[in-house]
């Protein structure tokens, strides 16, 4: 491993002028899967995201045995900005990262939108501690399916038409798979694409769900928006209402038919929600 295998690499710039609004995204999409997303936020800010550690050159999962290193990766390319005043937005994964760089560093970010952050009941965590500990976590669905990824094509079109028929693929915007696609595969010199998240390190990552995180959701001061897809079965209703219960300065919207992956299902949608929160809570 070279010697700059834990330094963040530069962060990915979708463009826009004024104040840095910091786009997190989830496991398994790079931050180019959010175009569409980010492209409505440069109206109003200069939108950049941090490629995650799975996307490092010569990074492997050993080197992050919990989500917290990713975490630390966020402050370090913050910081590097050089500036405060940061609009901190994540998304699932990414929506963890930004509560726990905000709550380590709050002078670094105005306000935070957590979008469908990886929140689980409090019965769901106890399941996975008790799988953990039994030495079985690597059981758990999405762990198995990640590790069963197909990771190759013959083609970048071969690949679209092969996603589309997936149902996690169904619901989203015109254009956004062809965005992920874009992002998320490189060719190779006989035609063909392969995925650049490797899928170890995507079962990692979801076998590390972090099982404490509710001790940590009180620390959060930043003015804080909770968004939540109204089919989703990741961030569910009743986590939303417990909450912003703990977080007396949050506010909450719900993405009318939209479902985890909000922000490539109906990217205007929730690109709107964080623009009117944001003129709220600034104002």
């Amino acid at each position: 491993m070279n010697a700059d295998a834990h330094q963040p690499p530069p962060l990915h710039l979708f463009g826009g002028q004024g104040p840095l609004l910091h786009l997190a995204h989830a496991n398994g999409f790079p931050p180019g899967a959010y175009r569409q997303l980010a492209q409505t936020l440069t109206a109003r800010f200069r939108v950049a995201g941090l490629p995650l550690r799975p996307l490092w050159p010569g990074n492997s999962p050993a080197s992050a045995p919990t989500w917290r290193p990713l975490a630390a990766d966020l402050v370090t390319a913050l910081e590097r900005e050089g500036e405060g005043d940061i609009v901190g937005v994540g998304h699932s994964l990414g929506g963890v990262l930004t509560l726990w760089a905000a709550i380590d560093r709050p002078d670094l970010f105005r306000a935070v939108v957590l979008i469908d952050p990886v929140i689980l009941p409090r019965r769901w965590l106890w399941s996975m501690r008790l799988l953990r500990a039994a030495g079985l976590g690597h059981r758990q669905p999405l762990v198995q399916g990640a590790l069963r990824r197909r990771t190759r094509w013959p083609s970048r079109a071969a690949c679209l038409d092969h996603l589309r028929r997936k149902p996690l693929f169904a619901a989203w915007a015109d254009g956004a798979l062809e965005d992920y696609v874009d992002s998320a595969t490189r060719p190779l010199a006989d035609g063909s694409v392969e995925l650049i998240y490797p899928p170890a390190w995507e079962a990692h990552i979801f076998a590390t769900t972090p099982t404490a995180i509710w001790r940590d959701v009180p620390k959060l001061r930043t003015p804080t928006l909770l968004v939540r897809g109204e089919r989703s079965t990741t961030f569910l209703g009743p986590v939303a209402s417990r909450l912003a219960q703990m977080l007396p300065h949050a506010q909450r919207v719900t993405i009318a038919g939209a479902g985890h992956l909000a922000p490539m299902e109906l990217p205007a949608e929730t690109a709107a929600a964080v623009l009117d929160f944001l003129d709220r809570c600034t104002s």
